[in-house]
């Protein structure tokens, strides 16, 4: 669909949205920023909106059709019409979605009306951790919490800690102002969706800020290393889209994958060959294939590369680099043959699963594509697209929570994705106020004084900078659908609390953020109407290749191996992403892409552990580390690596909600309080485990039937 096309579709159902935005009025029973003679039976709208559920940041559209609501009104029950959101899909004109949208971005519609959504401002009236609540107004609430840390603010505005997620927009560059107003640290991340791994190594060997971009569509030849690009990993929807053109998208062109990763994820399946790599060897893998190109002379940039790059690939023994890869050499002298050959060859790689060397394998693989001479060209490694970024900073999140007197938390759920380990709960209840901002009772905001819910995405005006993006990007949200409850934005709620405090704060703007991506001839309610404003990349790298030391060293890993012969993998899961998704039934129902399991997660153990340990498909097993024990179905994963056990994330909250409170297990709960030292990001791939069947119910749903009745290792 062209633009102009799109704007004729649009422009007769959004504008009332931008026109309606101010002066509504309060008594109209049509809950939605639109006049009511637009709410025709049987006819859709589509309004433009943002997908927030991870930090890809995909452009939406939003379909509204007419429905009816039962509410009382002085004691009696009536039903009133309604606009009410029934899909959303991806906005075409947008770079990122392309029209495409993932299942977690669908399912946003059950979180708008969610029966579990907090309907306005709580305070705790029990023992923190219970999630005993009761309703207070929004006047007491902001007076209670701006009391609190004024009175840590008068002591040392270092003990006020804010907590986040690595979002740049309108509501990061909110928290960052409020912050910055009152002398306190930036915002620290606290988000397995951070990526700074990646983040760090584009800084360290190009002087990027942010995420590369990929561009895998015009690649000929593509070797991934550690991404689960289609899965949970960056942006699944932009690098399907890749990917999609990658392999159909050339008539003369089909694009040859070779994966490795330590799990047959889901970009391992779609790839022409997979290499099953040992967790953490991912350095060592990459250090053997830049040696086997300079051996090969199939560097053709090798005249421009540092000596301090050059050598330790050049006194790399591929040999035994590769036997504690466990690959055999052959097989990658091949694929590294076919790679070099390659007219547009490409590495793609990053930390699915982050491990204690996670950034050394990062900064090799941008080293490898040095040789390759493919930084910056088409089909190469792109740099991050020009724009503002959060302002956040990377942290050990447990650190600066253990001296905390206020916690404020900005849409994180620490206590459920930092491990036990990590001393997360002692912090939380030893700070003086907890403040939350989550749309949900969850796992951290169980342990807060004051619940401060802000609006749903799609009830927000809002503009998001993609984590990922082929030119610079601005996504924007013009709310067009009046707040169920009473929540606030959180622009306006700093705004609130900055003036109750009497600080110097510039309220934020969603104008402010979207100008510098504006051209000189499109106008901001334009912008809004196409649901965001994108500008043409120069095509300029600038980068600034900076010599690296670097480490080919094994990973370091948690747990005596003779007491804990296994090695642990939590990831991301495609449906509940970090867990935030779980509490959503769509997403529940949505057969787990490995094991085809619904409403639980299962454990993924090799078949030879499995016989071993006598467990079959259903049974239910303990997965023990150092640091505590979790019970879970097992999945005898036909791909699972000897010795290697994956779990994905999403299970095990202790509170989240009626579909998924006390729902299966928590992989996260158990790790090791391990943390990458550059960055400070929390590394769940480090800590070692033990398995053993337990004797119980199977309560385990899998769609599928094959792996249930007609493999060897099926039910008993």
């Amino acid at each position: 669909m062209d633009r102009r096309g799109f704007f004729r579709i649009l422009s007769t159902t959004s504008a009332g949205a931008l026109a309606g935005s101010c002066g509504k009025n309060t008594d109209k029973l049509i809950p939605l920023l639109v006049p009511e003679h637009e709410v025709v039976p049987g006819e859709e709208q589509w309004h433009p909106a943002v997908c927030t559920e991870c930090s890809a940041g995909c452009g939406t559209l939003v379909r509204v059709m007419e429905a009816v609501r039962t509410v009382e009104r002085n004691g009696e029950k009536v039903r009133e019409r309604i606009a009410a959101v029934k899909k959303v899909e991806g906005n075409p004109l947008d770079p990122v979605s392309g029209g495409h949208l993932c299942a977690r971005g669908q399912a946003v519609v059950q979180a708008l009306y969610h029966p579990d959504r907090l309907r306005g401002p709580m305070k705790r009236n029990g023992d923190r951790g219970k999630a005993l609540f009761a309703a207070i107004s929004w006047e007491d609430a902001l007076a209670i919490a701006s009391d609190a840390i004024a009175k840590v603010r008068a002591v040392n505005t270092g003990d006020i800690v804010a907590l986040t997620r690595p979002i740049a927009g309108s509501r990061s560059l909110a928290l960052q102002r409020f912050m910055e107003a009152l002398g306190a640290p930036s915002p620290i991340i606290c988000s397995l969706e951070d990526f700074a791994v990646e983040r760090k190594a584009a800084e360290m060997v190009f002087g990027w800020p942010g995420l590369p971009v990929y561009d895998l569509a015009n690649a000929h030849s593509a070797l991934g290393v550690g991404a689960d690009f289609l899965g949970g990993w960056a942006s699944p929807v932009y690098y399907g889209r890749q990917f999609g053109n990658f392999r159909q998208g050339r008539r003369e062109v089909r694009g040859v994958l070779v994966h490795a990763e330590s799990r047959l994820s889901i970009t391992a399946a779609a790839a022409d060959q997979w290499l099953p790599l040992r967790p953490g060897s991912e350095p060592q893998f990459l250090a053997a294939v830049g040696h086997m190109l300079l051996d090969l002379h199939l560097a053709r940039n090798r005249d421009h590369l540092p000596p301090a790059v050059l050598q330790p690939f050049q006194s790399a023994d591929p040999t035994t680099l590769l036997a504690s890869c466990g690959l055999p050499e052959n097989r990658v002298r091949e694929l590294v043959h076919a790679l070099g050959e390659s007219e547009a060859p490409l590495v793609l790689a990053g930390a699915s699963v982050v491990q204690t060397n996670s950034l050394e394998a990062v900064v090799a693989s941008h080293c490898v594509n040095l040789m390759l001479g493919n930084i910056g060209t088409k089909g190469g490694v792109l740099p991050p697209p020009a724009g503002p970024t959060s302002g956040f900073v990377d942290h050990r999140a447990d650190e600066v929570l253990s001296r905390a007197r206020v916690v404020i938390l900005d849409d994180v759920n620490p206590a459920y994705t930092l491990p036990r380990s990590s001393g997360v709960l002692d912090s939380l209840s030893q700070a003086e106020m907890v403040i939350s901002l989550s749309g949900f009772l969850d796992d951290s905001s169980a342990w807060a004084d004051i619940l401060l819910p802000i609006h749903h995405t799609l009830e927000s005006e809002v503009a998001l900078v993609p984590a990922v993006s082929p030119k610079p990007a601005v996504t924007i949200g013009i709310p067009f659908v009046e707040p169920l409850g009473d929540t606030r934005s959180p622009e306006l709620l700093w705004s609130d609390l900055a003036r109750r405090m009497n600080l110097a704060y510039r309220a934020v703007t969603v104008n402010e953020v979207v100008q510098p991506f504006l051209a000189s001839d499109v106008a901001f309610e334009e912008a809004a109407l196409q649901g965001g404003a994108w500008v043409e990349a120069s095509g300029n790298a600038d980068a600034h290749i900076t010599p690296q030391t670097l480490d080919f060293a094994a990973a370091a890993f948690d747990g005596d191996s003779a007491s804990y012969p296994m090695q642990f993998q939590p990831y991301l899961s495609l449906q509940f992403h970090d867990g935030r998704g779980s509490n959503l039934p769509w997403l529940q129902e949505l057969p787990d892409p490995a094991s085809s399991g619904i409403w639980g997660l299962p454990v993924e153990i090799d078949p030879a552990t499995a016989a071993k340990l006598q467990i079959a498909n259903g049974d239910v097993v303990r997965v023990q580390s150092p640091h505590g024990s979790i019970e879970a179905p097992a999945y005898i994963h036909p791909g699972a690596i000897p010795g290697v056990v994956s779990m994905a994330i999403g299970d095990g909250h202790t509170h989240y909600g009626r579909f998924a409170s006390g729902r299966g297990a928590n992989p996260l709960s158990i790790l090791a309080p391990v943390w990458e030292k550059a960055t400070g990001a929390f590394v769940p791939g480090a800590t070692r485990v033990r398995l053993a069947r337990v004797d119980g119910p199977r309560n385990w749903i899998q769609f599928s039937a094959p792996d249930r009745e007609e493999r060897d290792f099926g039910h008993r």
